[in-house]
């Protein structure tokens, strides 16, 4: 008996490598948008979404309430230029900081700003130092956002920066949190020299 071939049709078809190769080259530029890494760019023509949470903190901040939040505060900053940093900004307009890789403490100057359409600014400055992220000229930025990108803020000086200009012991990376920085000072004993 003498049967005939069965018949497949070419998507059934085994697939050369070349040609599957040249299917991914093809769909790859396509593909490779569906991820999430690229959710959070603008997209021209498209106006940015509201954030009235932000918007009412940057509106309403007063000089007070920007010198209140900052005067005698430890806070965390990883964002912007350069490794992370630890300030404890002083009442009187000093600010303190260590940066992640250093041992000395760097001081420099914090004041609060009020632009001429109204909105209140905090500004830093260190004279005589030029790190990334850091330099003798007033860097300012809106208060209300300064304070809801700070990674973490607390009253006082917990890191026991006042008076100091070495710290206890270098960063080595970035730390996960000001409790973690606090632990690590309390354990470090007094007589290392800072």
């Amino acid at each position: 008996m003498f049967k005939t071939p069965f018949f497949k049709p070419p998507f059934f078809r085994p697939m050369s490598a070349l040609r599957f190769s040249l299917l991914l080259v093809l769909t790859a530029p396509a593909l490779g948008g569906c991820g999430d890494r690229y959710s959070t760019l603008p997209v021209p023509g498209v106006p940015a979404a509201e954030m009235p949470q932000l918007d009412q903190s940057i509106a309403s901040s007063t000089p007070e309430a920007a010198r209140r939040g900052l005067g005698n505060h430890t806070w965390f900053w990883t964002r912007g230029p350069g490794p992370a940093q630890i300030h404890y900004s002083t009442a009187d307009g000093r600010d303190l900081v260590w940066m992640v890789g250093e041992r000395h403490i760097l001081v420099g100057e914090w004041q609060v700003d009020t632009t001429a359409d109204g909105l209140v600014q905090i500004c830093l400055r260190y004279p005589g130092i030029q790190r990334q992220g850091l330099g003798a000229g007033w860097t300012c930025r809106p208060a209300g956002t300064m304070f809801t990108q700070m990674q973490e803020r607390e009253a006082g000086d917990s890191l026991r920066f006042g008076g100091r200009t070495q710290a206890k012991f270098v960063l080595t990376q970035t730390p996960a949190s000001l409790a973690e920085v606090e632990g690590r000072v309390a354990a470090t004993p007094e007589n290392l020299g800072y």
